[in-house]
C-alpha cells in the first residue's frame, strides 16, 4: 500500500502538504504514510464541539500524535451545533464548508501547498451510489479525482481493508466516531448495511464499478474539453447557432455554464427555436438571448471597456504590492487572460480571506458604489477567476516569494 500512495506522489510534489485530519484510522494511516516518507507536512482538524467530550478527546489525540513525529498540528474549534441551531442548514454539508475553508486559509499562507484528504475506494465508490440515487449527472457518477481544486486524494485507489490491514500490522492507534454508526445519514446507511450486502451477493460489482467510474471520468473530462471549445466559438462570434442545440446534452450544458448559462435554460431555448425570431430570453442582468433565424444572439452589458490591462515578464517582486498591478505565477497561467463580467454566485478567496465571498460582496466592501458594481469586471483565466482588478487577487493565483520569475499584469481605467 505504502508503495502504491508514493508512486502517486512521485508524479507530482509540491513543497508542503497541508493533511486533513480527523482522528480516525484512515486519517491516522495517511499521517503515518507522510511521516514514514518523510514528505514535509503539516495538520488541521477541526473540532465541531457536536459529541462534547468525545470531540474534546479526538482533537487532542490528533494533537499528541503530530507532536510525537514533530509535526506541527493546528485546531480550529467549531460550534457547529449552535450554528445550526442559529441559522439552519445540513450538518454534513456545513462542516464540510467549515473544514474546506480552514484547509483553504492554510494553504493561502503557505507557497506551493496543497491540501491531502484521507478519501480511499470505499468513499468512491459510496459517493457514486449517493450520487446514483440523487440523480447526478456524468460529472457526479465520475467520482472524485486524485488531484483536483487544490486537494490531493492519494488513497482513491486503496481499500478502507487494505487501509485497516496497514494500520494493524504497524500497531497505529485511532479513535472510532460513533456517529458513523448513525444510519439516518444515508451514507452510513450506504456504508453499514447496504453496501455489504450487495457486495455479498454481488463479488465482483466493486471492481466493475470501480472500471465504470474511470471511463466515466475519462468521458466527463473529453467532455469538458469539447465544451470549451464549443463556448469558446460562441464567445468568439457571440452567438448560439440553433445547430449546437443537437450537441450531446453533457458537452452542451458544459458549454453553457462557460456562460454562465443555467442547465435549467435549455429546455426554454430549444422552445424559443420553434417561434419567430425576435423573441428574448433574460439569462441573468448581464447576459440575454436573442432568438435569431438560425441562432440566438448573446446581448450583454459592456462593462469590460472601463479597464486594460498590460502583460509582461519580470524576474523580480516589488517590496511593496498595490491592487491594480499584480505579480502571477507563469505555470498558474495555463489559459488565456481575459476581462469578463461576474455572475451573480461567482466567489472567490481574496488574498487575507478565510473564506471565499461572493463577487459582488467583495466590492461592496471596498465600498464601491452599487451602480459601479455591476459594471466592475473580474479577470480570469480559463474559468477560474484570478481576482478583481482594483480590488483583491484570489489567493489561489498568488505569486510565490521564492520564485525567480513572474507575469506583471498592470490594469488601467479608461
Amino acid at each position: 500500500m505504502l508503495r502504491k500512495v508514493q508512486k502517486l506522489l512521485e508524479k507530482k510534489t509540491y513543497k508542503h502538504y497541508v493533511l486533513l485530519c480527523s482522528a480516525g484510522v484512515d486519517s491516522m494511516v495517511m499521517l503515518e504514510t507522510f511521516h514514514r516518507l518523510k514528505l514535509p507536512c503539516s495538520v488541521v482538524h477541526v473540532d465541531y464541539g457536536l459529541r462534547g467530550k468525545e470531540s474534546t478527546e479526538d482533537a487532542q489525540f490528533v494533537k499528541e500524535r503530530c507532536e510525537a513525529i514533530n509535526v506541527c498540528c493546528d485546531i480550529l474549534q467549531a460550534n457547529l451545533k449552535q450554528q445550526l441551531h442559529e441559522k439552519g442548514g445540513n450538518l454534513q454539508q456545513e462542516a464540510r464548508k467549515i473544514r474546506y475553508a480552514f484547509l483553504a486559509e492554510k494553504l493561502a499562507n503557505i507557497p506551493e501547498s496543497i491540501g491531502v484528504t484521507a478519501h480511499h475506494q470505499d468513499d468512491q465508490l459510496e459517493t457514486f451510489w449517493l450520487h446514483l440515487i440523487r440523480g447526478s449527472g456524468l460529472s457526479g457518477l465520475s467520482g472524485m479525482e486524485h488531484v483536483a481544486d487544490q486537494i490531493l486524494r492519494p488513497f482513491l485507489s486503496v481499500s478502507r481493508a487494505s487501509i485497516e490491514q496497514f494500520a494493524r500490522k504497524n500497531t497505529l492507534t485511532w479513535r472510532e466516531d460513533l456517529s458513523n454508526q448513525n444510519n439516518q445519514y444515508l451514507r452510513n446507511l450506504l456504508r453499514n448495511e447496504a453496501l455489504p450486502m450487495l457486495y455479498q451477493e454481488h463479488p465482483t460489482l466493486r471492481k466493475e464499478l470501480l472500471l465504470l467510474m474511470r471511463k466515466f471520468q475519462q468521458t466527463h473530462r473529453l467532455n469538458r474539453r469539447l465544451a470549451k471549445e464549443l463556448s469558446a466559438k460562441w464567445k468568439e462570434h457571440q452567438e448560439i447557432p440553433h445547430g449546437d442545440l443537437a450537441v450531446e446534452t453533457t458537452v452542451l450544458i458544459e458549454a453553457m455554464k462557460e456562460l454562465g448559462i443555467e442547465p435549467r435554460f435549455l429546455s426554454t431555448m430549444l422552445e424559443l427555436t420553434t417561434l419567430e425570431p425576435g423573441k428574448q430570453l433574460l439569462i441573468h442582468d448581464k447576459l440575454r438571448l436573442i432568438q435569431g433565424k438560425k441562432s440566438f444572439k448573446l446581448l450583454s452589458d459592456k462593462p469590460l471597456e472601463r479597464f486594460q490591462f498590460t502583460v509582461i515578464p519580470t524576474q523580480s517582486l516589488p517590496s511593496k504590492f498595490d491592487a491594480w498591478t499584480w505579480y502571477l505565477n507563469p505555470e498558474d497561467l495555463m489559459e488565456d487572460l481575459e476581462l469578463s463580467s461576474y455572475l451573480p454566485h461567482e466567489t472567490m478567496m481574496p488574498i487575507g480571506l478565510a473564506h471565499e465571498k461572493r463577487i459582488n460582496a467583495i466590492l461592496k466592501a471596498a465600498s464601491i458604489p452599487k451602480h459601479e458594481r455591476d459594471q466592475w469586471p473580474v479577470l480570469k483565466c480559463g474559468s477560474s477567476i484570478v481576482g478583481i482588478p482594483g480590488i483583491a487577487i484570489s489567493h489561489f493565483f498568488r505569486a510565490n516569494l521564492q520564485g525567480t520569475s513572474f507575469i506583471k499584469i498592470t490594469f488601467v481605467q479608461c
